[in-house]
């Protein structure tokens, strides 16, 4: 007997995988057809939202990337809406939205973006996009000297964190303080500190006394000084020498200082010098052509600082001249007139404000082209006119004070608009002196520093009603670093 089996029971199990493959393929095919009804009915979906909430609170043109499950048809400025209102730019591509902020947002609150009318590419169906993001809250570096103390959480900094360091008692501190938090935690300590600046996940310091500066790079690890990693000292142009304002590029590609050799007991060829990060860290010189040159005789400068958001500083000479450097030596310098001051810079820092023999202008510094501050009645009524800080584009405060009978100065703050000027309500204690008037980088706040006989105080208040948020028994806060230094008003 035969024990071949007919054809077509050899062929079964084979007919059996083809109608098992072709059932799931039927379904995969039925239920893509689906969710593309589906998705043509509902529209795109949000998928996900990036964004750097600290840098929203410090820097402009910070952007919010919202990504749909989907390609987008172009969306538009009118199809988003920021609540609460901030000036923002749309742009988008494939799946994304970016919205870009003009410049930073109020610290620790919360801003819902609605996108309308978001379409697939040839699809019908419309759908509205939503989310709320949260801005980063806002804390300070500041310089607590080794005679001063810290205690309770009632307008003053306590301590925590490295703070309790045996011997912490005799050397100066940079502590970290949020206003929304009480406490302070020590972020780096030592003696003689006397500058200090961020420099991206570093600190800059600067320390000594007598003509006998030291500068120091001090990495960080969870905002504090990193234990395992060693600080590095950098090589002074001299063997003896004073250092003195510094700062630091936005980005911490390079920092800068004043520096004058004092080895001979006089200071000597004082002048702008900087650090390339990027290199070999060792301070070059800024020659008197505005190029920085190895070797070469430093530029004298009376302020500078760097124009926020670049490579460039503003530096105005000892004779007056205003240049503008480009660190990086990749372009020539440019030479904008003269000044008798560097007040600061407005918003998005493509205009400074500089003091002439005529008046306070705003310089712009693409062009040169020189307009008058508004100066409303009651904004220089007064016989000490200081430095004028700048909150946004139109607003500024500024120091001004009168004469008492016994010679001293009674000092209060204005806050001046294009039509008005009106004081802040912050209280300077009789006895003591403003010596600084710092905004913070989004403007909301001022760090408003005072010296008595006896103590350093840093009051934060709000730019607008002045009411008191916090209070911290130090000399200075980082904030100060964007203003211009060397000729000090306050």
């Amino acid at each position: 007997m035969s024990t071949d089996r007919p054809p077509q029971l050899r062929r079964r199990p084979r007919d059996r995988f083809r109608r098992r493959l072709v059932a799931s393929l039927t379904v995969f095919v039925l239920v893509g057809a689906v969710a593309a009804v589906i998705g043509a009915q509902q529209g795109p979906r949000l998928r996900d939202v990036t964004y750097d909430p600290s840098g929203l609170v410090s820097r402009p043109a910070q952007r919010v990337i919202l990504t749909a499950n989907q390609a987008l048809q172009r969306v538009s400025a009118g199809d988003v809406t920021v609540t609460p209102a901030a000036a923002h730019t749309v742009t988008s591509s494939g799946n994304t939205i970016a919205v870009e902020f003009a410049g930073p947002l109020a610290y620790d609150r919360s801003y819902e973006i609605a996108v309308t009318g978001v379409r697939a590419p040839g699809q019908p169906a419309t759908s509205e996009l939503r989310t709320t993001i949260r801005t980063g809250s806002t804390d300070v570096l500041a310089l607590v000297p080794a005679t001063s103390r810290t205690s309770g959480t009632s307008g003053t900094s306590g301590t925590s964190g490295t703070s309790g360091t045996a011997g912490s008692a005799d050397k100066d501190r940079i502590v970290r303080r949020s206003l929304d938090a009480g406490g302070a935690t020590t972020v780096y300590q030592a003696a003689d500190i006397t500058e200090y600046a961020r420099l991206g996940r570093s600190l800059v310091v600067v320390s000594g006394t007598d003509g006998r500066s030291a500068v120091d790079i001090v990495s960080l690890a969870g905002g504090v000084q990193d234990p395992s990693a060693p600080v590095e000292h950098l090589t002074l142009p001299t063997a003896e020498g004073r250092v003195t304002a510094l700062h630091v590029a936005d980005d911490g590609a390079s920092f800068g200082f004043e520096y004058a050799d004092t080895t001979t007991g006089q200071s000597r060829d004082v002048g702008l010098y900087v650090v390339d990060m990027t290199g070999t860290h060792l301070p070059t010189a800024v020659a008197a052509d505005g190029k920085p040159t190895a070797g070469a005789v430093p530029m004298t400068v009376a302020q500078w600082a760097y124009v926020p958001r670049t490579e460039r500083a503003l530096v105005r000479t000892g004779s007056d001249d205003l240049v503008l450097v480009d660190v990086s030596g990749q372009t020539d310098p440019v030479r904008l007139g003269s000044a008798t001051y560097l007040h600061g810079f407005v918003g998005t820092g493509t205009t400074a404000v500089v003091e002439t023999g005529t008046g306070v202008v705003r310089l712009d510094l693409t062009d040169g082209k020189r307009t008058p501050l508004a100066a409303p009645p009651g904004s220089t009524d007064a016989a000490y006119l200081g430095r004028i800080a700048q909150l946004d584009d139109d607003t500024y405060v500024r120091v001004v004070g009168d004469v008492r009978p016994d010679g001293t100065l009674a000092q209060r703050i204005l806050r001046v608009d294009a039509s008005r000027a009106s004081r802040l309500p912050v209280v300077v204690p009789a006895d003591a002196s403003i010596t600084a008037v710092c905004p913070s980088p989004n403007g909301q706040f001022l760090a408003v520093a005072t010296k008595s006989a006896t103590s350093d105080l840093v009051s934060i208040v709000d730019a607008s009603s002045g009411a008191l948020e916090a209070s911290i028994d130090a000399a200075s806060v980082d904030w100060c670093g964007a203003l211009p230094s060397g000729d000090e008003i306050s």
